[in-house]
This record gives C-alpha cells, structure tokens and sequence, in this order.
C-alpha cells in the first residue's frame, strides 16, 4: 500500500511538471508572437500616414512633414493633395515622393502567414494595392513647404482601410543652407 501511495505521489508530481512546463512553452509562444506582431506594427521603419485631412504627419525617419488638404476616392483610385514641410538648414531639389497603399494590417491574417510559412522567421507581408508618384518638387527650401498632389490607381475605399507609405522617390538633390 505504501508503495501504491508513493507511485501516485510521483505520478502527480510529474504531471503536475509536466503540465506546468506545457503552461509555459504556451505563454512563450504567445509572448513571442506578442513580440513578432509589435516588431510589425511598431518597429516598421517605414513612414506610414492616416488619410486624415488637415493633420500634420512627421515621418518616422527625418523628420520631413506631410499634411494631406484633400484625400478622397475616385474611380482612379485615392488621390491626395497635400503639402510637404522640410524642417531642416537644406535646400532639397528634384524631390518627388513616392506612395504605396497596401492592405491594412491585420493580426489574425498575420498569424495565418505564420503558420503557412512554417512559424517562426517568415511572414507574409500585406499586398500592395497601388504606387503612384507625384511630380517632382523643383526645390524646397529650409522651414519652407510645398504643395503636391497624386492618384494612386487601383486603391478603392474599404472597411478595413489601408496602409498608406510615404518616402523620397529618390533622385533628390540637397544643398546647405547658412542662413
């Protein structure tokens, strides 16, 4: 009897681990997945705006301005008129921004791109919708702003929204400024 006692004795114990050490491979996993979709949202070094009319958006990475007069869908596609601010001692000239809409982020999507790409290093990133350009800015001056505007095709309005990504198309001059 008393060795009946002291098998179940161990027997509980062992699961008792065993079901604790299965508790917390599970909290590790969410923790890292925690962590994989904050690295996604938060740590895109991307400059992502709103459609937001009459807000002033900094980019994440220079400190350039935008803020957008009119964002509206057409049967082009969004089209955005707007301003760029450089807040910088730098004459720029030749600028011209860039757009990328893609679809919005979405957790449950991501988790999904997860598992379809085996789980822990890949991801799938969200589907481009549409690019456009606008025409290039001839020079924008120190402390200075300059209007813009751009359709970017194939970009309709939905529920979910869109990810809106602003940068310098590249080809952009600057020259310093002493003033």
């Amino acid at each position: 009897m008393r060795k009946t006692w002291g098998i179940a004795i161990v027997l509980l114990v062992g699961f008792g681990i065993e079901g604790f050490q299965a508790w917390q491979i599970y909290k590790l996993k969410k923790e890292v997945s925690d962590v994989r979709w904050d690295a996604v949202v938060n740590g895109d070094d991307s400059n992502t705006i709103t459609t937001d009319v009459g807000t002033i958006q900094f980019f994440k990475k220079g400190g350039y301005s935008i803020e957008l007069q009119t964002a509206k869908y057409t049967a082009d596609g969004l089209h955005l008129e707007g301003y760029v601010g450089n807040p910088y001692r730098l004459w720029i000239s030749n600028l011209s921004l860039k757009f990328k809409a893609m679809k919005h982020w979405d957790r449950d999507e991501f988790e999904k791109s997860l598992i379809r790409s085996g789980g822990w290093t890949a991801w799938a990133l969200p589907e481009t919708v549409g690019e456009a350009q606008c025409t290039p800015i001839v020079t924008l001056g120190p402390g200075m702003r300059y209007a813009f505007e751009v359709t970017i095709p194939n970009v309709k309005q939905t529920q979910a929204g869109i990810r809106l990504v602003v940068s310098f198309a590249g080809g952009e001059r600057y020259s310093y400024s002493s003033y």
